[in-house]
């Protein structure tokens, strides 16, 4: 299998697993998306193709899709039921490698596969304070869509560190008053932010963006390369939260 070199001069292999089905998919609508149109197939192809035709050198380290039996597992285990669009997503990628050199999604550096959400919400559990949460309830973000509640069992880890520490990407499954069910939010240092309204429009938006030079690379040290939003033609990046938001 061909190989190319890294910045660091270590050898890594090109497209070492297969891409997923090359389905040719126009950008969709918000309102597309919540109707159902979502193509997680579609979407991922564009995603991989991307980093072939461009970065050939850097591999996304995807896991093969989850089955059925497996998906349902985890929504027990978690009691909670996916979005329409993200079983779809896990149904071909059930997330990356625990440590890919790649950080393909803001706030995080891996997206997690099932074992290591439900592992997560696990090591979650004895951190939630009901009480707490109850007189945190109603303190909102600025846009009064996302509560400012920590452990909390709703609020799914979809995307962190190996450990789970420092920055993730969640389901927020008990949003503000201006929110919705399902919705995409942030830890942010110890803030939660709102990033978009669905799992698929964060892969849409991601598939959309590096095809039109809206996001790029960049280092992330020690030979990590993580994306840049908002930096076509020359413009200044911007953050991930205002890039979805």
């Amino acid at each position: 299998m061909p190989t190319n070199k890294s910045p660091s001069g270590k050898k890594r292999s090109v497209a070492k697993r297969p891409l997923a089905e090359r389905t040719a998919a126009t950008p969709r609508t918000k309102s597309e998306l919540s109707a159902g149109a979502f193509d997680a197939a579609a979407c991922w192809a564009r995603i991989e193709r991307w980093f072939v035709e461009h970065h050939p050198e850097l591999d996304l380290e995807l896991r093969p899709g989850a089955k059925e039996k497996e998906i349902d597992a985890a929504e027990t285990r978690l009691g909670v039921t996916f979005p329409a669009d993200f079983r779809a997503s896990l149904r071909v990628h059930d997330g990356q490698d625990d440590e890919p050199r790649l950080f393909l999604l803001p706030f995080s550096e891996r997206l997690g596969s099932l074992k290591s959400m439900v592992a997560c919400s696990k090591s979650d559990r004895p951190s939630y304070d009901a009480r707490d949460t109850e007189g945190r309830f109603e303190w909102l973000d600025d846009s009064r869509r996302v509560r400012q509640v920590h452990f909390h069992p709703k609020h799914v880890a979809f995307a962190g560190r190996k450990y789970w520490d420092h920055g993730r990407l969640m389901f927020d499954f008990v949003p503000g008053p201006e929110g919705r069910a399902g919705q995409i939010i942030a830890l942010a240092d110890v803030d939660f932010v709102f990033v978009c309204s669905s799992f698929g429009e964060l892969l849409e938006r991601t598939a959309s963006g590096l095809e039109q030079g809206a996001i790029t690379l960049e280092a992330a040290g020690y030979d990590y390369v993580r994306l840049r939003y908002g930096s076509r033609r020359g413009e200044e990046p911007v953050t991930a939260a205002a890039f979805f938001g």
